[in-house]
């Protein structure tokens, strides 16, 4: 996927193509402060449509690897700049443990329960797999204190781990590195953040109101090829998820 779109692979569209100008950047092809190509140009290389171009260049924008200038063009930012920016990125990004931690509670994680269960329509779509495969799920809670902050399902095809039932329990208070140790290794994390409100079963397990604003947060993980690996919906009381940032600004 260096430089090239596979739209055999699950990963999304305008996320190939990031990575594509990104790996571009990185290798001295577009170079600082110099115009990339025109949108029209990048539709018509990578066969993409224009909603998928703009999605991916203002992302990149975002991010501080390029910057616009009006009825000029799209350029390469400063190596200082997209350092500086992916610091605060990385600094802010949502990460529940140290939210908890930093909200002066001691995060730990619980084991629930797995089994085996066929994928609904939803499941599969997430999973690149088929409607009724046999997939794992595994449930696990977040506690901040003595308080459950959180509630999360993960799913995986079943096909790719053997005995998981055996090993969940040990596998749920690091799972990505115990996917890591099965030869499954995320490299690739796509999430979605959704407010809401729970339903009966968040209710009962976060022991909030029907009216407890909650933030679901659906997470898909991707190896470096783009096979999808694992699938996980996580409801999380925003009592726990107050965040402060500072960003500098270009």
């Amino acid at each position: 996927m260096k430089y090239t779109i596979d739209k055999n692979i699950p990963l999304p569209l305008y996320y190939q193509l990031k990575q594509i100008i990104i790996n571009l950047i990185d290798d001295g092809v577009y170079k600082e402060d110099e115009t990339i190509p025109t949108e029209h140009e990048l539709i018509d290389k990578y066969q993409l449509s224009r909603t998928t171009v703009r999605q991916a260049l203002n992302e990149l924008v975002t991010e501080g690897y390029l910057y616009k200038r009006k009825g000029v063009g799209t350029f390469v930012s400063s190596k200082k700049k997209i350092n500086d920016q992916q610091e605060v990125i990385n600094s802010t990004i949502y990460k529940l443990d140290k939210v908890i931690n930093r909200n002066g509670f001691v995060c730990k994680t619980k084991f629930l329960n797995v089994g085996i269960t066929e994928a609904t329509p939803d499941i599969a779509k997430h999973l690149s797999i088929n409607v009724g495969d046999l997939v794992w799920v595994m449930d696990r809670v977040r506690y901040a204190g003595i308080k459950v902050a959180s509630f999360s399902r993960s799913y995986i095809d079943k096909k790719l781990l053997e005995n998981f039932d055996k090993e969940a329990k040990e596998a749920a208070q690091h799972f990505y590195q115990y996917l890591d140790s099965k030869g499954l290794k995320v490299s690739i994390i796509r999430e979605t953040l959704i407010p809401s409100l729970p339903d009966s079963e968040v209710r009962k397990i976060l022991e909030v109101s029907s009216t407890n604003p909650i933030m679901l947060v659906q997470d898909i993980g991707y190896a470096d090829d783009g096979t999808v690996i694992e699938y996980s919906i996580s409801s999380l009381d925003v009592t726990f998820i107050n965040m402060t940032a500072t960003f500098k600004r270009g």
